[in-house]
């Protein structure tokens, strides 16, 4: 199992990585005793978002450096940094993600459920993903990094009810791989596991985490 954090900061103007105030937030990050990685990438759909994955050693350390001095620090740093509504959403994954995260592009998508529905569908939700994973996995030459799949611990509102996310991370060899993927039978002949749940909405974007891999 893997405990993700995720961050979609929009920014005041095209994301600068080299700002010391954004370097002073990952470092923050980077520094916590219980971190393993933090990476970040501009958003690929909208270069003035910053994602930023911080993957912790468990949802518990993750909670404890949140409520400490240095991690009202990092809120207060994402505060200054942000312009608009904050995504921020920590996933627990089934699988190690890590793999996923150092692909060439990940694909960040989110299925949005209502809150008091999710007991009564989670088993057939997580069943359905593990039959598209199979597909991807074994039979499409775009994929690259591997798929992961876990529920946000976030509740938030959505259009007046209280949700949830389920979230994929997928790994690609490219944007265009990406795409190119989805008219292809692996894709087409199993997207319908991913569908079909009574999710309100769903999230999706494109970052290349690995640009920022410690070197």
């Amino acid at each position: 199992m893997s405990t993700v954090q995720f961050f979609q900061i929009t920014t005041e103007g095209t994301v600068n990585g080299d700002s010391p105030a954004f370097q002073t937030l990952v470092n923050r990050y980077r520094n916590a005793s219980d971190n393993t990685m933090t990476l970040w990438a501009p958003q690929h759909e909208d270069g003035k978002v910053a994602g930023v994955a911080t993957v912790w050693a468990s949802h518990d350390a993750q909670k404890a450096w949140e409520s400490s001095e240095a991690g009202q620090s990092a809120r207060s740093d994402i505060k200054k940094l942000s312009t608009d509504e904050l995504y921020d959403d920590t996933v627990l994954f089934s699988e190690d993600a890590i793999p996923v995260l150092k692909a060439k592009v990940v694909e960040l998508v989110s299925w949005i459920h209502p809150v008091d529905q999710i007991a009564a569908k989670k088993r057939e939700i997580e069943e359905g993903f593990k039959k598209f994973q199979t597909a991807i996995t074994q039979q499409s030459p775009e994929a690259d990094g591997g798929l992961v799949s876990g529920w946000g611990q976030g509740e938030f509102d959505f259009k007046g009810v209280l949700s949830r996310r389920f979230t994929l991370l997928i790994g690609w060899k490219s944007v265009e791989a990406h795409y190119a993927c989805k008219k292809t039978k692996p894709f087409t002949d199993n997207i319908h596991w991913l569908r079909g749940y009574g999710h309100s909405e769903v999230e999706m974007v494109h970052y290349a985490y690995s640009q920022s891999l410690p070197t």
